[in-house]
């Protein structure tokens, strides 16, 4: 009951934890809620819906009024029973605006909250118009079984750095029914209030939630596997002062594993034990995970830190990641695990420091555990090299993500021969072009300890089953001989290398971008793709993925400029033509800011957009779980791309009970007469790869009704 809280009569978030101290235990023993805030923003929002986690699970209902901008006229019109479909429609349009340009994972947090308890019927939200101005009022009135109530007024900054609790600034007076001398002060805000759900205050019009809103808020609802949970919404947003530097770890500072992750109770599956028991068998505690992607690989790793750090006193855990968007998702995961490492990427000032200053304590044993996860880059770097050299190897876990980038000869001497304890991730750890390579990977991070294959993944539906539809565009006859004149001048120039692609000379790496770039460009990808898509209508959670032309080379690099601009011109063609077949697009590139890629992706999980055209989204990093149907208009040579870019479409996502793949596979015409052996190895090799994909499909045999012709004509049909 209320009344068995202690309450202060002022807080402030410079000096309290308003969110724990004020509304966790105060919505916790909650029957109703009524709660009105200033004009409608994504910080207002987040502001009225904080905590409203512990209050799904008590029950109860919710009235909400959101202040909203009113034109001159607009007052008028709606009280006076016109137009009010159009100015609903106008603010609805408005709110779903503000809300598709927020990424921010603490707003979306509580949408989702806010989402829930509407389609569930505990939600009911008003919108207030003021002739001049704006709605501004912001109190709340929290009242429980007893009829007792604690009535709230108050502020918080509405800048848009209000998402983040490090600059959310809030103070709020409250006041209790139950003590006499307050209800001079309550009275007024709870009549306030009433008067104003009821459409009968002065100089104010409230119409109900428009119903494009109404719609949203639902169907975010229904893609949810899990009701709302305060520990949730807790971990995340010390999940958000983790990114900001500002996170501090709990008492123990040891690594722990969570009761829940993504609403669902936190259990290891069982591919994933197994995969650590094999580890641990081998003796060394070396070895590689080939695991499929999606199998969860990042949290069988970080078991193995939360059970290496029970057992060693002082445990330094490195993680070594080809990408910062790679690194930044270990930072998230690594958080849920009650683990805050130093980030060891962006530029040098942010974590040298910090980066020295944990060795330190590690080495003088003052500190009982530390994280660092760095980028491949960063990796080789003079000043993180002596810190990382200073470390006790006999307490040193080394995880490598995608560790086959590390068997370039470029990491030579960069990787921590001293680390007792390795481990290496990757769905494709084997390079299909070098044995070199493959020797380089066993020696250091030892022998593939455990495999996990899609077909494996599929059966234990820990990846969504799929519809595989190939679709085989034909090169032009001048593209042809391009191609077969390319294929020809590479396969000599490997013959003499004898297959050390890690030694391409610059000769070979130009013509296989050459190469890249004519398959990527391919004239024929694009009237196919409008084919396919004549008559379709647009779906959410559509994904259109195009090449870039690259080639994986030692040092990773990016695209050349030659290869950005042909990818470019390609993205913008595809989203062009989508735009002209009524489809809501957006764009996910390198050219795109990180915190601009972010809000794609959330607006592109949340439905607020139709679909991405993007460029290298899913070769190594980038999650995209919610993604249901993909068209794959980039063409690799590389098993690992054609693997992790299909494989990553396999996700799963609530909602989500298949997915639909739409593969773009470039061949040569049917009638196209070569005697070029390498050109035909080459297709062979990739229709090979298709057809071995078919086979796990749900469709398979109409997949292999489509390959069958290009099959007969390479001597493949063995495959069907």
């Amino acid at each position: 009951m209320l009344k068995e809280i202690t309450y202060k009569g002022v807080y402030k978030s410079d000096q309290d934890h308003i969110l724990e101290d004020f509304y966790f235990p105060t919505l916790s023993v909650a029957t109703r809620y009524d709660r009105a805030v200033g004009f409608f923003s994504a910080s207002t929002i987040s502001y009225a819906a904080q905590a409203l986690s512990v209050f799904v699970k008590r029950g109860g209902q919710i009235r909400l009024i959101l202040g909203a901008f009113s034109e001159q006229g607009d007052l008028e019109a709606v009280k006076q029973g016109y137009r009010e479909k159009e100015i609903s429609d106008k603010i609805g349009g408005e709110l779903l605006s503000m809300i598709s340009n927020v990424s921010d994972e603490l707003f979306q947090n509580r949408f989702e909250t806010l989402s829930w308890l509407v389609a569930h019927g505990r939600l009911d939200v008003k919108i207030a118009l003021r002739e001049r101005g704006m709605y501004h009022d912001k109190v709340g009135i929290i009242t429980d079984d007893a009829g007792d109530q604690v009535v709230f007024a108050g502020s918080a900054n509405e800048s848009t750095h209000a998402l983040l609790p490090t600059h959310n600034y809030e103070s709020i007076n409250v006041f209790r029914t139950w003590l006499p001398e307050h209800a001079e002060f309550y009275e007024p805000h709870i009549d306030s209030f009433e008067r104003l759900w009821r459409d009968e205050s002065q100089g104010t019009a409230v119409i109900d939630i428009p119903t494009a809103v109404r719609d949203k808020l639902i169907s975010v609802a229904r893609s949810l596997d899990y009701t709302p949970d305060p520990e949730i919404e807790a971990a995340i947003a010390a999940r958000v002062l983790s990114r900001t530097g500002n996170a501090v770890s709990t008492t123990s500072g040891k690594p722990r594993e969570p009761a829940t992750i993504n609403g669902q109770p936190f259990k290891m599956r069982d591919h994933q034990i197994d995969a650590l028991d094999a580890w641990k068998a081998k003796g060394d505690f070396q070895g590689t995970f080939d695991l499929a992607t999606g199998a969860g690989k990042t949290i069988t790793a970080i078991h193995a830190i939360v059970k290496l750090s029970e057992a060693i006193d002082g445990l330094a855990c490195v993680i070594a990641a080809p990408y910062q968007n790679l690194a930044d998702q270990w930072v998230d995961i690594l958080s849920t695990f009650n683990i805050y490492p130093v980030k060891c990427y962006n530029t040098r000032t942010q974590w040298e420091d910090k980066l020295r200053n944990m060795v330190h304590e590690l080495t003088m044993g003052s500190r009982s555990f530390g994280a660092i996860v760095v980028v491949n880059r960063t990796l080789k770097s003079p000043e993180f090299q002596e810190c990382l050299s200073k470390i006790k190897g006999g307490r040193l876990l080394w995880i490598g993500d995608e560790c086959h980038h590390h068997t370039s000869k470029a990491y030579e001497g960069f990787l921590p021969e001293h680390a007792k304890f390795r481990i290496g991730l990757s769905a494709t750890p084997e390079h299909y072009l070098d044995e070199e390579r493959n020797e380089r990977l066993n020696e250091f991070y030892g022998d593939i300890v455990s495999r996990y294959t899609l077909k494996q993944a599929i059966k234990d539906k820990v990846l969504t089953p799929y519809v595989y539809y190939p679709h085989l565009v034909e090169f032009t006859e001048e593209e042809a001989d391009e191609f077969v004149g390319l294929s020809g001048q590479i396969g000599r120039i490997m013959a003499r290398q004898q297959g050390k692609a890690s030694e391409m000379s610059p000769q070979l790496t130009g013509l296989l971008m050459r190469r890249a770039r004519l398959v990527g460009s391919a004239a024929n990808k694009l009237p196919t793709l409008q084919a396919v898509l004549t008559g379709e209508r647009p779906t959410q959670h559509t994904l259109f993925y195009c090449g870039d032309g690259t080639v994986e080379t030692d040092e990773g690099e990016d695209a050349s400029e030659e290869n950005i601009a042909q990818s470019k011109r390609q993205v913008e063609a595809v989203s062009a033509m989508l735009h002209g077949m009524s489809w809501d697009v957006s764009r996910f590139t390198s050219r795109e800011s990180r915190k601009d890629r972010d809000n794609i992706l959330e607006n592109f999980r949340l439905g607020f957009i139709d679909a991405m055209v993007a460029i290298r989204c899913l070769d190594e990093g980038i999650d995209v779980p919610a993604c249901s149907t993909a068209y794959i208009l980039a063409s690799s040579r590389d098993p690992r791309q054609f693997v992790q870019r299909r494989g990553r479409i396999l996700r799963r996502s609530p909602g989500k009970e298949r997915a639909l793949i739409h593969d773009f596979i470039v061949v040569l015409p049917q009638d196209y007469d070569t005697d070029s052996e390498y050109a035909k190895r080459l297709i062979r090799s990739e229709l090979g790869r298709v057809t071995e994909f078919s086979s796990l499909s749900d469709n398979r045999s109409e997949a292999y009704e489509t390959l069958a012709p290009v099959l007969r004509q390479y001597d493949l049909e063995h495959m069907i």
